[in-house]
Formats: structure tokens, C-alpha cells, sequence
């Protein structure tokens, strides 16, 4: 599996539970909502664009320059 996928399920699966966790706790205000949302997006989105994959090593490099 690519490291993008499994960033991209990591964020998804961080979002599915704070949004089950408003339902559980009977979230009914549009401001509590709004909260929730940006509890939910706001980690999750900076996860995704500061997780930066591992610099290749030696042999990947040669490996890749091979190819």
C-alpha cells in the first residue's frame, strides 16, 4: 500500500470518529456543529500536508536511478 493511501485512511479514520463521537454526545446546536467540523478538518488536513514521506536511502536511490 502507498504511503499516500495510508495517509489518506489515517485522516479519513480521524474525521469518521470525531464526527461519531458528535453524535454520541447529542450535538444539536449549529454552533457545536461548527466546532466539531473544524476539530474534525483542521488536524486532519494539516497531518496530510506536513507528513512528508522519508528521504530514500542509498540502495532506493541507485535502485531508482537504475530503472
Amino acid at each position: 500500500m502507498q504511503r499516500k493511501n495510508i495517509k489518506v485512511m489515517i485522516a479519513a479514520a480521524y474525521v469518521v470518529m470525531v464526527v461519531v463521537a458528535g453524535l454520541v454526545s447529542g450535538l444539536t446546536s449549529p454552533s457545536g456543529w461548527t466546532a466539531l467540523t473544524a476539530l474534525a478538518l483542521l488536524p486532519a488536513g494539516a497531518m496530510l500536508t506536513m507528513w512528508h514521506d522519508p528521504t530514500p536511502t542509498m540502495s532506493e536511490a541507485i535502485q531508482q536511478a537504475r530503472r
